[in-house]
C-alpha cells in the first residue's frame, strides 16, 4: 500500500465530505415526509372541498357573512332601486353636482363597466355588440349612434340611475359599482350627449 500523500489525504476528505452531505441530503428527505398534520401540515396535505362537495366548513360560511337586510358602510342613506315603484325609480334626483372629479370618475366607470357593449361614445357600438360581437341590438346612450338616436337623452337621471342599479331587459346590474360612482356614470352621459349635468 502507498503511503499517503498530501493530494491524496485531500481526496479522502473530500470523499468523507460529499458523503456526508449525500446521506444527509437523502436521509434527510425521509423526516420531511414524516411531518405531523397537526404540526407541520404541508399544502398536498390539506383539505381541498371540490365543487358542489359538502364539507365541514359550509357552516362556518355563515358565521363571516353578514346579517340580512345590513348595508356596506355609507351606503345607509342609498335608495335600494330595486324596491322602488318605477315612478319613485324615475323621480330619484342626482345628488351629484357635474363637477369635474365627478366627471372624470363617470368617465373612468364607464370606460371599465359601459364600453364593452355600449362603445367609447355610448353609440351601442362596442366590441362585442353586433355586428362584430355576440350581442345584438345594444341600445345607443350616446352621441354617434348609427341608428340616429340617444336613447339616454330622453331617460330621467333616475331611470338611468336605476338601470346601472337592478339592470334592465339583458343589461346586467352594475350594483357593484357604489351610488355616487353610478351617478358619476349619469353626469358622464349627459355630458357626452351635450346635456350637462341635471
Amino acid at each position: 500500500m502507498l503511503p499517503l500523500t498530501e493530494n491524496s489525504s485531500a481526496l479522502r476528505s473530500k470523499q468523507i465530505l460529499s458523503t456526508a452531505l449525500l446521506l444527509f441530503v437523502f436521509g434527510g428527505t425521509g423526516c420531511w415526509e414524516q411531518a405531523s398534520v397537526e404540526w407541520w401540515p404541508q399544502m398536498k396535505w390539506q383539505k381541498a372541498v371540490q365543487a358542489f362537495e359538502v364539507n365541514d366548513y359550509q357552516d362556518r360560511v355563515a358565521l363571516f357573512s353578514p346579517p340580512e337586510g345590513t348595508v356596506p358602510v355609507g351606503w345607509g342613506d342609498v335608495a335600494i332601486p330595486s324596491i322602488l315603484t318605477t315612478a319613485e325609480q324615475e323621480a330619484l334626483v342626482n345628488p351629484q353636482k357635474a363637477t369635474l372629479v365627478s366627471l372624470k370618475n363617470g368617465e373612468t366607470l364607464f370606460n371599465v363597466n359601459c364600453v364593452a357593449c355600449h362603445g367609447p361614445t355610448g353609440a351601442g357600438d362596442g366590441p362585442i355588440a353586433a355586428p362584430n360581437g355576440p350581442i345584438a341590438g345594444v341600445l345607443p346612450i350616446g352621441p354617434g349612434s348609427p341608428l340616429g338616436f340617444n336613447l339616454a337623452a330622453n331617460l330621467s337621471d333616475g331611470h338611468i340611475y336605476t338601470t346601472i342599479s337592478i339592470g334592465r331587459g339583458r343589461m346586467p346590474n352594475y350594483k357593484r359599482i357604489s351610488p355616487d360612482g353610478r351617478w358619476d356614470i349619469v353626469n358622464y352621459l349627459r355630458d357626452l350627449a351635450g346635456q350637462g349635468g341635471q
